[in-house]
């Protein structure tokens, strides 16, 4: 086996317990196959664990494990059977979940979905797309899939030298499949939408924002109308802001497949929305902001904070007195504490009081690793405004 040394440098960030090592923590001069199972030691030839190598990318290594064991298909098995049993235990009332999590279930790069039986792989690691015909033959009698696709179209992929596409690899995958969330069905394009097809990170926070309905409710950057969909059934009325035209047809698809005749679908910006609902005096007894990651780099940071600040201030302006309002901010490059700072001012800015009812984060289908800050990036925080 290749062996990759670490720096001084590098193997003090190494005990920190992060799974990732970066290029500039390895000794100049060395080098191994991308995707290649590695060594790790420290330049006293001090075993460290062993990873998995990228020749691209600035994240040279992932670890996989501590210990000097075999990495063969006991390893793999063992790991996925861990995945897998996890999943039976906390996903209920719902035949939509994430199987694997990438780092957080020892399958660095690699996410695995599962719709009804149908499953779907994204992979951005050279590491792990070799490892995919091993996969696949563990997962056939464990799961029967009735198709298997590979959504490797997103863009983090060039980062590792991968090439984006999109490919049906075993069996026959529907235009759309049907997900059952509680007591809601949705339609889900595989190919085509969002991620995986849907927003499974989300799903625990959408049923929790459905025990706060009633009356009048606002749910802002609706998607597919997950959040708006199950806060129907016990509102008065909805209204479901997206921009997106195709969001918002397959939208409408989903309330009419759950017979739902009390929401309102708004082609519009949201921020310029908010503005004119705030200048008609609308006022709303939930409101419900699910915004896109304005921060996907530290670069983008200024810039988010003062976009997450304007959308919260102007949904808190249109809440009535007691009413509920559920925020959500999915970029990693703004923390949790940020993202409260910016909470607090905008409520100052909205001239309202505002208690913090709960703080949430993704489903549990989607374990946080502690040691990888990056894997706690959804925050959702349900709030009342006095």
């Amino acid at each position: 086996m290749q062996k990759i040394r670490l720096t001084a440098k590098g193997r003090r960030w190494r005990r920190t317990g992060h799974p990732w090592i970066y290029r500039n923590d390895l000794l100049p001069g060395q080098t191994a196959v991308s995707g290649e199972v590695v060594a790790v030691y420290d330049a006293q030839e001090r075993f460290l664990g062993q990873a998995l190598y990228s020749a691209v990318s600035r994240i040279a290594l992932r670890l996989l494990t501590v210990d000097d064991i075999p990495i063969d298909a006991d390893f793999w098995e063992a790991r996925l059977h861990q995945a897998l049993a996890y999943r039976r235990r906390v996903v209920t009332n719902s035949n939509a979940c994430r199987l694997i999590y990438a780092e957080a279930d020892g399958f660095p790069g690699l996410i695995l979905d599962n719709y009804d039986g149908h499953l779907v792989f994204q992979i951005h690691h050279p590491g792990m797309a070799r490892l995919l015909p091993q996969l696949l033959d563990l997962l056939q009698p464990l799961l029967r899939p009735q198709s298997i696709t590979l959504r490797n179209d997103s863009e983090v992929r060039r980062l590792e030298g991968l090439p984006l596409e999109i490919e049906v690899i075993r069996g026959e995958l529907p235009e759309r499949l049907l997900v059952q969330e509680g007591t809601v069905q949705f339609w889900v394009d595989v190919r085509g939408g969002q991620k995986t097809g849907l927003f499974l990170d989300q799903r625990e926070n959408r049923l929790a924002a459905a025990a706060w309905a009633q009356g009048e409710v606002l749910d802002c950057f609706s998607y597919q109308g997950g959040f708006a969909l199950h806060v129907a059934s016990h509102a008065q009325h909805v209204v479901a802001v997206e921009s997106s035209a195709l969001s918002l047809g397959l939208a409408q698809d989903n309330a009419r497949l759950n017979r739902m005749h009390n929401v309102d679908w708004i082609q519009a910006n949201c921020f310029d929305f908010l503005k004119k609902a705030h200048a008609s005096s609308k006022v709303y007894d939930l409101i419900i902001l699910d915004p896109p990651a304005f921060a996907k780099s530290r670069a983008d940071q200024s810039a988010a904070f003062r976009g997450y600040q304007d959308l919260n201030r102007r949904a808190l302006q249109l809440l009535k007195p007691g009413g509920i309002f559920v925020t959500c901010s999915c970029s990693y490059n703004l923390s949790q504490e940020t993202f409260l700072g910016l909470l607090r001012q905008a409520a100052q800015d909205a001239r309202r009081q505002v208690q913090v009812i709960e703080c949430r984060g993704a489903a549990k289908d989607h374990p946080t690793l502690l040691a990888l800050p990056e894997s706690t990036y959804l925050k959702c925080f349900v709030c009342r405004a006095l």
